[in-house]
């Protein structure tokens, strides 16, 4: 089932390199900072779903976590989405899993996302509270064929879409200064 507006288009694609909430692909994916760019994060360890990483959370609330920044690039047998937070800590995973439907938290209105399969991910940690200035829900950042929308925050989670024309194994990985989740999908 195609995730669907509620003026009933269907939503996007994947591009080719990284970039910030871009639609326009460039042609030459930039190395992520304290990564290789040929491999995955976490090397030959692929999965369908994951669920109850807990985040790791500042003492101090104004160094609560907050999404700042969304990158994706192509690399060779997999694509990277990047996921950049201001504030100290780790994000946590509390479902990460594909579905036929994206759906807004809170409301439950679709979301705008083209592809057949949704990579629904609820990130745990990063409080509405935070005093960073989020990263604009309904965004789109596009490369090769995914689509990767913000949803915003609400309560205590960030959450993140990415469709494809299929759900296909990923991995999760974590990354600090800054603060990064990096979600390699396999191609």
């Amino acid at each position: 089932m195609r995730a669907r507006s509620p003026n009933g288009r269907a939503p996007v694609s994947r591009g080719l390199a990284e970039r910030n909430a871009s639609t326009t692909p460039e042609e030459t994916p930039t190395a992520e900072p304290g990564l290789d760019a040929t491999k995955p994060i976490n090397a030959d360890n692929w999965m369908s779903s994951v669920e109850g990483l807990p985040p790791v959370r500042s003492d101090d609330p104004a160094k609560a976590l907050a999404l700042t920044g969304i990158r994706a690039a192509t690399h060779e047998d997999f694509t990277r989405v990047v996921l950049e937070f201001s504030g100290k800590g780790t994000p946590g995973v509390w479902r990460a899993a594909w579905t036929d439907e994206a759906v807004e938290q809170g409301r439950g209105l679709p979301i705008d996302v083209e592809g057949e399969a949704v990579l629904d991910l609820v990130i745990d940690g990063t409080p509405m509270t935070a005093s960073e200035t989020p990263y604009p829900g309904g965004t789109h950042t596009r490369v090769s064929d995914l689509d990767v929308v913000s949803d915003g925050t609400f309560e205590d989670n960030t959450h993140v879409v990415i469709g494809a024309p299929t759900s296909r194994q990923f991995q999760i990985g974590f990354l600090s200064d800054p603060v990064r989740m990096v979600i390699d999908i396999r191609d």
